[in-house]
């Protein structure tokens, strides 16, 4: 593995982040900080990066475009982007899989960055539709075999395991009407920023992070996903008997890869969670979101470890009118009743009636975590993990 060289990363000055690893740099906000803004701003926004962050010289970046349904290879310019394709816009919440992995961690040694439930926050997009550039090119809904094909996007970032970031999505994810994939040169209605993929990345609604991949070099149409180490070696929910990485490698090939997250919610204020005395209304801030497009129904939140439950008001816009899928996260509040020393926790359920389950499904990469609160394996029942 040849040594990275951050020396070009950009300066950072303080900032309300929290760092979790500074190279590469990977940073979250505080989460009272994060459930301020239902558009959450930049300076609250979670970081996450591989390697260096490139420094590109947007006036002579090129996209390639290639693989199955493509007679011809073709470049793409950030001109040709903005001038010849309609802009779209689109809201959504960003979440890394490892989202919560320090609850995980608790319980056992997970591999990654030890995240705290502050690795996402939800943002406008906006770009162009990935279809509408699939389409100049004769990639169709109409393509032959188009269940089984996938789009794979490959980075200009160079990351630690010594090869460029790259991943993959279903091709149908892409083609749909619906599926609203971008191709974004903007968030919050300003040009990227290093940090966020600039000049222009993809976003793939209610999909994990890992998805959207940042700093996009190519397009590929083809009939198997991404060969990238993130694709075929990270982001999979391994069995409970995985434990480290030479038994990983029984399973890395045998487990799907991640797409869409899972239904999820946290109680974000007061920040741990719990109070030193019990008090008979105290106010309860935190957020909610699902996968898929789907709406969060409800939230109920306890102060007693869940033995009571309140149900929460709802603060959800991207739900609003005729919209018949949802990306953007929920906000909620909720007024309860807590004990002395006692946790408060939620529980989400969304448009398709998933529940938010109790105790969490230990992995060994730490992923996925939707449990009501971050676990003491010295308190609970661990035979169920």
């Amino acid at each position: 593995m040849s040594a990275l060289d951050y020396s070009n990363d950009p300066k950072r000055g303080p900032h309300p982040l929290i760092v979790r690893k500074d190279a590469p740099y990977n940073a979250e906000p505080d989460i009272t900080d994060l459930v301020k803004n239902y558009i959450t701003p930049e300076e609250y926004f979670f970081c996450r990066n591989h390697g260096p962050l490139p420094d590109i010289t947007e006036s002579k970046h090129l996209i390639e475009i290639q693989g199955i349904g493509i007679e011809n290879p073709t470049h793409i310019s950030l001109k040709d982007i903005k001038e010849n394709y309609e802009k779209s816009s689109v809201m959504m919440v960003m979440q890394c899989a490892g989202n919560r992995r320090d609850g995980l961690h608790k319980v056992k040694h997970t591999k990654g960055v030890i995240w705290g439930p502050g690795a996402l926050g939800n943002a406008v997009y906006s770009g162009c539709r990935l279809r509408d550039v699939l389409a100049t090119v004769g990639v169709t809904t109409k393509i032959k075999n188009l269940s089984k094909l996938h789009v794979a996007f490959e980075s200009v970032e160079q990351c630690e395991e010594d090869k460029c970031y790259g991943s993959s999505i279903p091709l149908s994810k892409a083609l749909d009407e619906f599926g609203d994939v971008l191709l974004a040169y903007e968030m919050n209605y300003s040009t990227l920023t290093r940090d966020h993929g600039f000049p222009i990345r993809v976003v793939v609604p209610g999909y994990i992070g890992g998805r959207s991949v940042k700093y996009l070099k190519s397009i590929t149409i083809q009939d198997y996903e991404s060969m990238s180490y993130y694709q075929r070696r990270d982001y999979k929910i391994l069995p409970e008997n995985v434990l480290d990485e030479d038994s990983a490698n029984n399973y890395w090939c045998k487990v799907p890869s991640i797409g869409e997250y899972n239904v999820q919610s946290y109680v974000c204020n007061p920040a741990d969670g719990m109070h030193e005395a019990a008090i008979a209304n105290q106010k309860v801030q935190g957020y909610a979101l699902s996968g898929g497009g789907r709406s969060i129904q409800r939230v109920d939140v306890s102060g007693d470890d869940g033995k009571t439950w309140t149900t929460a008001q709802l603060y959800q816009p991207a739900a609003e009118g005729d919209n018949c899928r949802v990306w953007g996260w929920c906000l909620w509040t909720a007024t309860i009743p807590t004990k002395r020393n006692v946790r408060i926790v939620s529980r989400a359920v969304d448009s398709s009636g998933n529940v938010q389950q109790e105790y969490p499904v230990w992995n060994y990469r730490g992923v996925m975590n939707n449990s009501w609160r971050t676990v003491d394996p010295h308190t609970i029942e661990m035979s169920n993990i």
